[in-house]
């Protein structure tokens, strides 16, 4: 998850970058802000899934090892 946050931080650092240019280019903005609420949907899945996993605390290890 790391890296997705990473990834995120780098986008955000572009779309700024593009938006101080004089002429920012619609296109490529675009393309960079779907990029990032990309990333934000997979963080939240991810995060999603450790949380239902942290609930299920020892079950999980029950059906881990019965499995």
């Amino acid at each position: 998850m790391a890296v997705l946050k990473e990834r995120r931080a780098e986008l955000k650092q572009r779309i700024l970058t593009e938006l101080k240019r004089p002429a920012p280019c619609a296109q490529t903005l675009r393309m960079l802000k779907r990029r990032k609420l990309s990333l934000k949907d997979e963080l939240a899945r991810h995060e999603g899934l450790l949380r239902t996993l942290d609930a299920m605390g020892p079950q999980r290890e029950q059906r881990l090892e019965s499995a």
